[in-house]
Parts: C-alpha cells; structure tokens; sequence
C-alpha cells in the first residue's frame, strides 16, 4: 500500500488537531506529524480517520531536525544547557527517544553551513514549499545533499494553518498504515516526496510605530496644530478691521490727509 503522510506539521500557529485533521482529510492524507518546535505535543492516537504521530522540530547549530514517531519526550533541557546542541547532539537524543531524525529544509537559511549537518539522518527533506518561498534553489541543493549522502528523502508542507496541508508530502509504501510500519519505511528508503503546489506566502504584519522618549505627543501635536489654527483665524478676522489712516507730512514738516 502507499500512504499519504506529511512528516513535518505544526499546532504552534494556533490551528487545533482537529482543524488539521479536517483539512489533511480534504488534502487525502492518510497521517500528519505533529512537529512543534522545542516541545512534544501531546496527540491522540487518530483524530477523524487520520493518523498522527508525535513529534518536534529542534533547533541546532547545523540547521532544524524533526524527530519523528518519537516515544517519549526527548530532553530538550539537557540539550541546551550550554545554547544550542550540535545537529549530531539532536539526532541521537531523538534516537535515544525511539524517533527518526530528519535533516529539515536544510538550505532555507542563508547562513546554512552543510558542515555543520548531521553525519547521517534518518531522511532529508528535500520538498519544503516554505523554504522555496525563502530561497528558490533551497529544494534543488536539499536534493543533491540527499543524494551525494544516500539519505532517504521526504517531502513535507511545514504547515502553519489547515490551508497550507496538502501542498507537498511523502508517499510510503509500507504494508500497514501504523507507527510501526512507517517508521520501518522510512528508515528502509521505501518512500518519496511529493511537492503538489507553492506555499502561499505568510501575510505582511504592519509594524506599530514606537513611541520615541522626548518625542512631542499625539495630545501636543494636536494642540499645536488646533494654536495654529486659531492664530490663523485671529489673524484674518484682524485683517478684516480698517485701520485709522495715518497722517503723512510733507517735507515742510505740515501734516496732511
């Protein structure tokens, strides 16, 4: 059999389970990982027909690794007490923890250094429509590190919101639809990315002016602008009252009209 999953999906961007699950039955997928970043969120077994699988997304010195189909919670204290571990640090906590490790959109960053990339994951993702967004060619040299390390490859949404599901997933060829035959799967190679369509691109938040210490306030500048404005009417009304003509003199000294 070949299951739809998305191996890489998120509830910290405030969509419930039950929302994801609702949409990534309309996308027809078959299981979704819950990947929240630092934190193993906690999920039922299936939520409307749909499998999920626990999760997390770790940020390390060598770029985000997933931990997949994770039995207990990995020790993210222990794993940042001195800042950030090291890629090969994650991986083997998420391994301690009964998970898959998976190499996540690797060259979305800029800053990326494949140095610093874990020896060997479990799988690289190497469709992400939301690292596409973010730099164009981060799918195509995802793909040629897979390749030259012999790494599985995954294809995942990084969804936010019900609408991004379904954008892109791997298909697993595994002979049950469980944690178990999954996880074998992937680990085996027996899976395939699939990128369906573009991430849309995260609304633009508008910026709140700040306030600058010393700055005049919203209450002053509107008195001022209100003093300017009845010094300009006193002006005018002034302008409208003759004034006494002055008596001129000639150069005899006489003063005239």
């Amino acid at each position: 059999m070949i299951y739809r999953v998305d191996l890489h999906v998120h509830t910290d961007g405030a969509a419930s389970l039950d929302e994801l699950a609702r949409a990534a039955r309309r996308a027809g997928l078959d299981a979704i990982a819950v990947t929240d970043r630092g934190r193993l969120t906690p999920v039922p077994a299936e939520v409307r027909g749909v499998l999920l699988i626990p999760g997390c997304e770790i940020a390390t010195l060598g770029g985000h690794i997933l931990g997949v189909f994770l039995e207990r919670a990995p020790d993210f204290a222990r794993l940042q007490r001195h800042g950030l571990p090291t890629a090969d640090e994650a991986v083997l906590e998420i391994h301690r923890c009964g998970g898959l490790a998976i190499l996540a959109h690797p060259y979305a960053e800029k800053t990326a250094n494949a140095a610093l990339f874990p020896l060997r994951p479990d799988a690289v993702e190497t469709v992400n429509p939301r690292a596409a967004l973010a730099r164009p060619d981060a799918n195509k040299r995802a793909l040629l590190w897979a390749a030259d390390h012999r790494r599985p490859r995954v294809g995942c949404s990084d969804a936010r919101t019900p609408q991004d599901l379904g954008c892109a997933y791997t298909e697993i060829s595994c002979a049950q639809l469980t944690h178990a035959a999954l996880k074998e799967a992937v680990d085996l190679g027996r899976c395939r990315p699939v990128a369906v369509r573009d991430a849309a691109p995260e609304p633009r938040r508008r910026k709140k002016r700040e306030k600058k210490s010393g700055g005049p306030s919203a209450l002053t500048r509107g008195a001022a602008v209100l003093g300017c404005g009845v010094l300009g009417a006193v002006r005018g009304a002034a302008a409208l009252i003759p004034h006494p003509r002055r008596k001129k003199r000639n150069k005899f000294g006489i003063f005239f009209r």
